[in-house]
């Protein structure tokens, strides 16, 4: 669907797009009746085959009918629907705060994760009472108030269940395994869905706030089955070590693989979520850890709740959940192309090419030689902390570890006001993407319905790009400012400032002109002007990585980082990292139509400031994180 910026839908007009999904757009707009700012969700057509219309038009009644008989403190309200041009849409309220998405990144104190996401377990209670599944519990779900107050939102993908759910079984029936993979309960995969499910996906949710991973991650939705299929869940305390004995079992409880080893209801997760905060006894306590540790494998032989005769088997869908891995399998192999039968899953199915392969070496203890090219550079990496020169994220992504320390930022000599004068900055350590995002990379975002598609598909010289596998490798471009940022948190990363750009292309050399230093330069160090005329793949230029084994950062495409424009010296605490604050962002290292040359735009000094909605041809990212002790 084309942008509805602008446009009146009666008595809404369409301000700006605050986000989309795999079934609807969602709009900001103002309802000139009441004088208010409301929140519009319209139905994506184009997502969705002709002949599947007839069926999700019924859904998308039925679930505007559910959601206006909802109240509860905690749930976005719903306060008209109507037809536009054929394409049905939702009025929901507006809120200001954000999404619980944007406050993720890092481990949180568990009493606070806890407390933030009680109001959430209560607002599901309310709807498993009214015979409601929401099917998409996760944190981009869940909005903040201008006063943080969390309110659930999106049931989308909501399913009526019980004896009244007759009518509606064949509406759901071609969204089995409807949800988002990285938050969704085994079970339902095969379409078995229960009110455990939104227990289990909380539970991935709370898992997340306090150990600041997500259990199972994976860039297509096999990946997620597989790993869930055959993998026990870490231990929260693998990453939080310090995290309480109950804290640790209450969550092992809630994301035990068979839905019968769960918290029987949501009424009785809030109960042991309020003992905690108590510090009273908690039931998951009186299980042994081992059993838990059993439970979450999906093996246990002799549960300790008895199952009820009508409760659906675990037996059931293993099977199933066995034979989609199986299909991740022949998928990672490039043998087979995994096809969701979810409407969810309509955008097509990233493959699974890993990134340039690497290994990771540690930085040596001093008095010994650096083992590899990544660790011999004018700036000695640090020698007393064991941080990794290169690492995989959560995602698989290279990221090349910078040491803290001074480099020279701008120059006297070159580039106009903007990049001058030079001058002598400290940075504290941090790990940058090692390639310039691919279209691959991104498209595992837009895939888990995280991030908006590129504003085109198309490049300079292919017609089609983005959806392309051939160009699978090759930078992402049409992306803006906001849209960088969106991908760069779906990773629990963030852009890169302006200095440690900077810092990871050029290192500690005064005298560095390019990343790989001076001299002359040609066609098999950069993609600029005359080499291309289009993007290349971002693992090609080999001779031009960086000191630190950065590739791609001069030419291709330019890179977004956070930092406002401002004039140099640069200085963190001036404003101009201001992440609210509107105004031009700056990006780095020039794109494949750049000029090369003494001066020219693909010199590590030069800068340039772009409108934060704009997109091109030549512009794209790469993420950064900071390090963590």
């Amino acid at each position: 669907m084309s942008s509805l910026i602008g446009q009146k839908f009666e008595r809404y007009q369409i301000l700006d797009l605050l986000g989309e999904g795999g079934m609807a757009t969602v709009y900001k707009a103002y309802d000139s009746r009441l004088d208010r700012e409301v929140a519009i969700k319209v139905i994506r057509r184009d997502a969705f085959p002709p002949d599947q219309m007839e069926m999700l038009l019924k859904r998308f009644e039925r679930e505007s009918k559910s959601l206006a008989k909802l109240s509860h403190p905690n749930i976005v309200g719903v306060l008209d629907y109507g037809d536009f041009e054929g394409s049905p849409y939702l009025v929901m309220e507006y809120l200001s705060g954000g999404t619980l998405r944007q406050r993720l990144g890092s481990p949180m104190p568990w009493r606070d994760a806890i407390q933030m996401l009680l109001p959430i377990a209560s607002a599901l209670e309310y709807v498993h009472d009214r015979s409601i599944i929401n099917r998409d519990v996760k944190p981009s779900n869940i909005l903040m108030t201008e006063k943080g107050q969390p309110m659930l939102t999106d049931f989308g993908l909501v399913k009526v269940f019980g004896d009244e759910a007759k009518e509606a079984t064949h509406l759901t029936s071609s969204g089995t395994g409807l949800g988002t993979p990285d938050y969704m309960a085994p079970e339902q995969w095969t379409g078995e869905t229960t009110a455990q499910s939104d227990l289990y996906s909380l539970g991935v949710v709370l898992y997340e706030m306090v150990t600041g991973h997500r259990p199972y991650t994976a860039d297509t939705p096999a990946g997620v089955l597989l790993k869930q299929a055959t993998e026990p869940l870490p231990l929260p305390t693998r990453y939080i070590t310090d995290l309480p004995r109950d804290v640790e079992s209450v969550l092992l409880k809630a994301l035990a693989k068979d839905p019968q080893n769960r918290y029987a209801d949501m009424r009785a997760f809030i109960s042991e979520l309020q003992s905690l905060l108590e510090g009273k006894h908690v039931e998951a306590s009186h299980v042994k850890v081992e059993t838990l540790r059993e439970q979450m494998t999906g093996k246990m032989k002799t549960p300790p709740i008895a199952r009820p005769a009508s409760a659906p088997s675990f037996k059931r869908f293993i099977p199933a959940i066995v034979g989609v891995a199986i299909l991740g399998l022949f998928l990672i192999f490039g043998a087979v192309i995994f096809i969701s039968t979810s409407t969810m899953f309509a955008e097509p199915t990233p493959t699974e090419k890993p990134l340039p392969s690497s290994t990771a070496t540690r930085i040596p203890p001093t008095g010994t030689s650096a083992p590899t090219e990544a660790a011999s550079t004018e700036t000695p990496l640090p020698t007393e902390t064991p941080f990794l020169t290169e690492i995989k994220d959560e995602r698989n992504v290279a990221m090349i570890y910078i040491p803290a320390g001074e480099f020279t930022m701008g120059s006297d000599t070159t580039g106009d006001i903007g990049s001058r004068p030079a001058h002598k900055l400290n940075v504290d350590a941090f790990y940058i993407d090692k390639y310039e995002v691919t279209n691959e990379m991104y498209d595992a975002c837009v895939y888990a319905v995280e991030c908006r598609k590129p504003r085109q598909q198309g490049s300079m010289t292919h017609n089609t790009y983005f959806s392309n596998q051939v160009f699978g490798n090759y930078p992402v471009i049409y992306i803006d400012w906001k849209m960088a940022n969106a991908y760069c948190a779906w990773r629990g990363a963030r852009l890169p400032t302006e200095a440690e750009w900077e810092k990871a292309a050029r290192g500690s050399d005064d005298e560095r002109v390019y990343p790989w230093g001076g001299g002359e330069l040609d066609c098999s160090f950069a993609n600029y002007h005359g080499c291309v005329g289009d993007t290349a793949p971002v693992d090609q230029y080999e001779k031009g990585k960086s000191v630190y084994g950065v590739y791609g950062m001069s030419g291709n495409v330019w890179e977004w980082t956070s930092t406002l424009f401002g004039l140099y010296p640069y200085d963190a605490t001036d404003g101009r990292e201001d992440q609210v604050k509107i105004g031009e962002r700056i990006a780095r290292g020039g794109g494949w139509n750049a000029f090369g040359g003494n001066g020219a735009n693909i010199r590590l000094d030069n800068r340039v400031k772009l409108d934060p909605g704009y997109t091109g041809p030549n512009v794209g990212l790469r993420c950064a994180r900071s390090v963590e002790p």
